[in-house]
């Protein structure tokens, strides 16, 4: 699904003299240590008194369980980079990602500061294609032809990526751009009409249904979950406090990321995650599950948090997703190639995923119970007609889905879209990734610009979905319809 992104800076500050690098190598092995053994609290002693006067113990085990763990898994090495002052530098590897630590260690051995900062790495390719020889539609005259063909060639010179399909959207003039192979060693270019994995994306779809069931008043947001689940759940309660159907929908329920047992159960398969995981399961999992913070109190991205939320609305009318996606979203917006199950006339223009990390081909992803959270696949002509909908508020469901519902520190979110500053406008936006392609949609609504951008491989394509948003803000008027 969606690739992890950090959602705060974990800062604690202050002066420490007499630092050594035995010190700091010891408090990150002890500290790594510690993680992997899911000894949050240790981690939290670690800290020196004063720091942890400022921290409680409940906000230090919650960091590292449901923002580190949960999405990254355990730490698999780490490596000192440098020592600035006080504070020595690392490179933390975990299963699914990594980051970097920026720690003070006093001659007492006790954490003194700690930073965990988002890195990319710089990726070398050692064997990068010849970008002249890659197949594209861009006609290479405008400003903007020639900064979309920039980004594009810097992402599809590493031979571990394929395609690109980009739209963009000014008001009543949208442009788009195709890049590379449907296929490698093909020479076939996508087109609009080329279906992607769209990940994480599904989620705003989902909540577009959400809205739907409001506004129906079939479901209530401040709904306790347990109204439109079968059984008994009596765990589903913290002194007395319900996970919300709003906490489903803004990554504030405190559920994790996926079940704790979801790679260990039966019938686990890496090359296709999700299948295998039952909506009976996800319910056996909800019963044996105890929250241990408050719902509505912090952020923790939950792909489990949406397929509940799909299921409820499945309770809720009756009736399996893609009968209600059809109902309320596809057939009145007109998407013809937007479904989480590709019918076999339209398999034909599914284009083939990548890894990021291999170049090598990868399987469709067929999420199944987890269809709310990230099962969709669909096209640039469907997700532009997507976007301008959610840019002119097209319905009441549409406009729902939008509304603020939690801010944090980082930002806010509505019902599934992230929404925060950006360039002195908001931006409203998602992003989604899968075993081998990775997605981005997004707008400036005052500005009446938006982005899609569709890879089928599963390297990040964010900052070439940013880039040309602030291009287009920069640059509002196009030349022409491509």
């Amino acid at each position: 699904m969606i690739k992890f992104i950090f959602p705060v800076l974990f800062v604690i500050c202050f002066s420490s003299f007499g630092q050594q690098r035995l010190f700091t190598d010891k408090a990150v092995a002890d500290l790594a240590g510690y993680y992997n053994g899911g000894h949050y609290t240790a981690i939290y002693n670690q800290f020196a008194p004063q720091s942890r006067k400022l921290l409680t113990e409940e906000n230090v085990v919650h960091f590292y369980k449901v923002n580190l763990q949960q999405p990254l898994g355990v730490i698999t090495s780490w490596k000192y980079l440098d020592e600035v002052k006080t504070n020595a530098t690392y490179m933390i590897n975990f299963e699914r990602g990594r980051l970097m630590l920026k720690i003070a260690v006093s001659k007492d051995q006790e954490i003194t500061y700690s930073e965990w900062i988002p890195t990319k790495q710089i990726k070398e390719i050692e064997h990068p294609k010849n970008t002249t020889l890659i197949k594209t539609n861009n006609p290479r005259q405008s400003k903007l032809d020639l900064y979309v063909d920039t980004l594009a060639l810097d992402f599809l010179k590493d031979p571990n990526n394929s395609g690109l399909s980009i739209g963009i959207v000014d008001g009543n003039t949208t442009a788009t751009y195709y890049y590379g192979e449907t296929k490698k060693e093909t020479n076939n270019l996508p087109n609009e009409k080329s279906l992607y994995e769209i990940g994480s994306i599904s989620k705003t779809f989902t909540a577009v249904l959400l809205a739907h069931a409001i506004n129906e008043k079939k479901i209530a947001l401040t709904d306790d979950i347990r109204k439109y689940l079968p059984g008994a759940y009596p765990n589903l309660l913290l002194n007395g406090e319900a996970i919300r159907i709003v906490n489903l929908a803004n990554h504030t329920s405190g559920l994790p990321r996926l079940p704790l047992d979801f790679n260990t159960s039966t019938g686990y398969n890496p090359e296709n995650p999700y299948l295998h995981y039952s909506k009976e399961m996800i319910y056996q999992y909800l019963k044996s599950y105890k929250p241990d913070s408050l719902a509505g109190i912090r952020s923790g991205y939950s792909n489990l948090g949406f397929a509940v939320l799909g299921a409820i609305l499945e309770n809720v009318y009756q009736q399996p997703l893609q009968t209600l996606l059809k109902k309320v979203v596809t057939e009145p917006l007109k998407l013809v190639s937007t479904y989480y199950d590709v019918p076999g006339a339209d398999q034909p223009l599914m284009t083939t995923g990548y890894s990021e990390e291999t170049g090598k081909a990868v399987s469709n992803w067929q999420l199944g119970a987890f269809n709310a959270a990230g099962g969709l696949k669909s096209n640039m002509q469907d997700m532009l007609i997507y976007l301008k909908a959610n840019i002119n508020d097209v319905n009441p469901d549409i406009v729902l889905s939008h509304k603020e519902t939690d801010r944090q520190a980082e930002g806010s979110i509505g019902l599934a879209w992230t929404i925060d500053p950006f360039k002195g406008n908001v931006k409203v936006w998602h992003n989604g990734a899968t075993g081998g392609f990775w997605s981005w949609c997004g707008y400036v609504k005052n500005k009446k610009t938006g982005i899609v951008v569709l890879s089928n491989s599963s390297a990040d394509v964010d900052d070439i979905a940013l880039g040309l948003l602030s291009f287009s803000l920069q640059h509002p008027v196009f030349t022409g319809t491509k």
